[in-house]
């Protein structure tokens, strides 16, 4: 469909109440290259992380990203649930699965970051021109690095299903969360299953504290895309804890009222995901 520029400007005013600055209509150019030259790993504080949300905010208010986050939670979610009711063989892993919601989190951020990293170029985006990233061939290292991190959760929940069978699977009788709090096999399984928990978060935190965002910016391989992520998050380590504790508390928070809050902090952290990673990383 094509609007012409006096039609165009009939929208100018809802554009304003969203937050895109200035044009009468979106710009035509896509810009979806890739940027160019050394990477530079940078050393900010803790202040990153509250001016990257700040920031995040604001992106969020000018696309109203989550219509796309209901679209997407509430089926996996029913789905989930309906499950459980149906075979109470899957209980066990309702944690598990919930839990490693946080390993595949980064790849919620990619649509997010790429709307990001259009308006950062151009004042504004569109879908079109935040899509246009994945006609390049960037798109094959974002794959490969979305693939790694599902194989990531993937791994996690057999690790967990293992662990079950060799603790609480083995108690006769008895509620699941009663035998998990009153019988040594299942307090064994909680503190195993935390640390082994904790253990596959860093290696995600580690992978995609800027993993995506540097796939979505710059031509590189999955390789050079993990290492410099790592590198990044051991340089920073206080930062990308704290980062991942916020990620945590904002799903944490997002999933108490039902799921709804999801829609606010899942988009808030996948565009503070691209302002955070502009301040992790610069051209030299």
């Amino acid at each position: 469909m094509t609007i012409s520029l006096s039609e165009s400007r009939e929208f100018t005013g809802l554009d304003e109440a969203r937050g895109y600055p200035g044009a009468d209509q979106y710009p035509q150019d896509t810009h979806p290259e890739a940027a160019t030259g050394p990477v530079s790993i940078k050393h900010p504080g803790l202040e990153a992380i509250s001016a990257a949300l700040r920031e995040g905010v604001a992106d969020w208010k000018a696309f109203r990203t989550d219509v796309v986050v209901n679209v997407v939670i509430y089926p996996l979610a029913c789905a989930l649930l309906a499950g459980v009711i149906l075979d109470r063989a899957l209980l066990p892993f309702v944690f598990p699965i919930c839990a490693g919601v946080a390993l595949v989190g980064p790849i919620a951020t990619i649509w997010f970051a790429a709307l990001s990293r259009q308006r950062e170029r151009d004042g504004t985006a569109t879908s079109d021109a935040a899509a246009a990233i994945f006609d390049s061939p960037r798109r094959l290292t974002v794959q490969r690095l979305a693939l790694l991190l599902i194989g990531l959760f993937a791994l996690w929940i057999v690790v967990a299903g293992v662990l079950y069978s060799l603790t609480l699977g083995r108690v006769a009788g008895g509620s699941f969360f009663g035998n998990l709090f009153a019988t040594t096999p299942g307090n064994i399984m909680l503190v195993l299953g935390v640390l082994l928990g904790a253990g596959f978060a860093l290696v995600a935190l580690a992978i995609g504290l800027v993993g995506f965002q540097l796939a979505l910016d710059r031509e590189m391989g999955v390789g050079e895309v993990v290492a410099l992520s790592v590198r990044t998050a051991l340089a920073n380590r206080q930062l990308s804890l704290a980062w991942g504790g916020v990620v945590v508390a904002g799903l944490v928070l997002g999933s108490l009222p039902g799921l709804l809050g999801l829609s606010i902090t899942v988009p808030v952290l996948g565009h503070a995901s691209w302002h955070l990673y502009r301040r992790l990383l610069t051209s030299e």
